[in-house]
């Protein structure tokens, strides 16, 4: 309010989407539509971010998109020797991320004698232990705790596939991280970052986390060839340039030139 009452150009960057705002109060909902309709131009931290702008009223035209990304020198892996037995997740032990639902597709799988790492720690950690036991997998699942540095990326660096099996997530940074390791992903459509890091059948799948059928399938597919694993890792290099500072810094100067050139 302040920029269009003193008439100066703002721009709008949000990295909400569709799915991570379903449940937003209407306040929220009108306080969007405020700020959407009245900037000069749009960054989105992805291209499901743009999409929820869109919906808000943002001109197509002066919509720009700038990934969230990490550094993505800390998790290059050269020489991956991923085990074709051993499936990672990383991230929280919360309700959130769908660990429950990874749970119940890993003790669906037809490979009986894959492992699960899980890195990470939460609130739900004594309860997923239950889970674990109850589904007979207790002796196939080891929970690793908060790992960073080297001892982050021998996971990485030792797994077969990767999976984020998210409820929710605006984007989704540990799938940046297991793209640039070269780990083979399977990630959940609600993982809103997925459709910027995962091209199902080249690099991983996208699937509903909750069809527990269709996980455990995604599951088997990876760790059940050696050839598939090994063609998604080597193709995964292919698609991180668009994660580098240098090009996700474009949609910021982008935006910037474009409402300090008087051309709006």
């Amino acid at each position: 309010h302040w920029c269009r009452r003193n008439k100066v150009p703002y721009v709008s960057w949000t990295d909400g989407t569709i799915n991570s705002e379903k449940n937003i109060g209407r306040l929220q909902k009108l306080s969007r539509k405020y700020i959407f309709k009245r900037a000069d131009a749009f960054i989105g931290s992805s291209h499901a971010a743009m999409e929820n702008q869109l919906r808000y009223g943002a001109d197509e035209k002066h919509c720009h998109i700038s990934m969230l990304t990490v550094d993505l020198d800390k998790y290059y892996i050269a020489g991956r020797v991923g085990y074709p037995d051993k499936l990672l997740y990383v991230g929280s032990l919360i309700e959130r991320k769908g660990v429950d639902l990874l749970f119940k597709a890993f003790a669906a799988c037809d490979n009986k004698s894959l492992r699960l790492v899980l890195v990470g720690d939460g609130k739900e950690k004594d309860n997923l232990m239950n889970l674990a036991g109850q589904l007979g997998i207790s002796d196939r699942v080891d929970f690793r705790g908060f790992l960073a540095g080297q001892a982050l990326r021998e996971c990485y660096k030792t797994a077969g596939a990767f999976v984020l099996p998210t409820r929710e997530d605006c984007f989704g940074l540990v799938l940046l991280e297991a793209l640039c390791s070269g780990t083979p992903i399977v990630a959940s459509k609600y993982a809103d970052g997925a459709y910027d890091t995962v091209h199902p059948g080249e690099n991983g799948l996208i699937v509903d986390p909750e069809d527990t059928d269709a996980l455990a399938e995604a599951i088997d597919s990876i760790l059940g060839s050696e050839e598939i694993q090994r063609r998604y890792s080597q193709n995964c290099r292919q698609y991180i340039p668009q994660f580098e500072f240098e090009a996700v810094m474009q949609g910021y100067l982008q935006a910037i030139a474009f409402v300090t050139s008087g051309n709006k």
